[in-house]
């Protein structure tokens, strides 16, 4: 082969090289057969079935496809919030966003050891720092004119210029996820989230693994793992959602189709 025709094809090579990559889509998991009629109950259990579709469908990219998932239910929770929090302007009213809101009661037992939540997380050495925009993370804001006042001021070319983490921001995550609750800064905190975000370094982290292994959920109720007692009822279903992710990321229950 001549000088030229090698040329040629050294350079057809290289655009073949520098061509973008086909991706590799993943599984696309079949639909589920979601029970019919109008009843809460058919209700709650369409969404129950589809969230598990979700994360099944989720997890055939990996964990980063079930972190991605968990930042999409968490910016549900968030916005039901502001909904509760836009929507009704009586002057004490708070939406429910704590753990225990969106949870249940932190001081019931879990096991036969009579430990609860608070007993079994375990406090991690190193708390991490976080992109908000990559993260599952609830403020608790209750003061509205604070939040429009925060809204209203942050970012870049307004009065308060791009969102920074000061003292009085606080926040503590939760692994595997991982899950960040807001302790202090909550306003700036959800106006920086709803203006796009901004980094975050958490106080504390602790691993949850060991609540999760404790209970389980069906989407109505939390019970324990042990006896099948029950805990409570479950308040959030995107919650709930977050919760299985969880097991799934801690290696602690295996993907399972809504059928299974």
């Amino acid at each position: 082969m001549d000088r030229s025709k090698l040329e040629s094809l050294s350079a057809m090579l290289d655009q073949i090289d520098r061509l973008p990559k086909e991706r590799t889509m993943p599984r696309r998991v079949p639909y589920p057969d979601l029970p019919k009629g109008k009843s809460s109950s058919a209700k709650r259990q369409r969404q129950w079935l589809s969230l598990l579709w979700s994360i099944e469908s989720a997890a055939e990219s990996g964990k980063h496809g079930l972190k991605g998932l968990t930042v999409a239910l968490g910016r549900i929770i968030v916005a039901r919030e502001l909904e509760d929090f836009v929507l009704n302007a009586e002057e004490h009213h708070k939406p429910p966003q704590d753990v225990e809101d969106l949870l249940w009661d932190e001081r019931l037992p879990l096991n036969a050891a009579g430990q609860s939540m608070l007993d079994l997380m375990r406090k991690l050495p190193r708390a991490p720092s976080v992109e908000m925009s990559e993260t599952a993370i609830f403020p608790s804001p209750w003061e509205r004119w604070r939040l429009f006042a925060a809204i209203g001021g942050l970012g870049q070319g307004r009065p308060w210029g791009p969102w920074k983490q000061d003292r009085n921001h606080r926040a503590v995550a939760w692994k595997p996820w991982p899950v960040v609750w807001v302790d202090n800064g909550n306003h700036s905190t959800m106006a920086a989230l709803v203006r796009g975000g901004g980094k975050l370094k958490c106080k504390e982290a602790f691993d949850f693994t060991p609540v999760l292994e404790a209970v389980r959920t069906d989407g109505i109720t939390w019970t324990r793992a042990d006896d099948g007692s029950e805990i409570g009822p479950v308040r959030s279903i995107p919650m709930a959602g977050i919760f299985l992710i969880g097991q799934h990321l801690a290696g602690i229950a295996k993907i399972q189709s809504p059928e299974d």
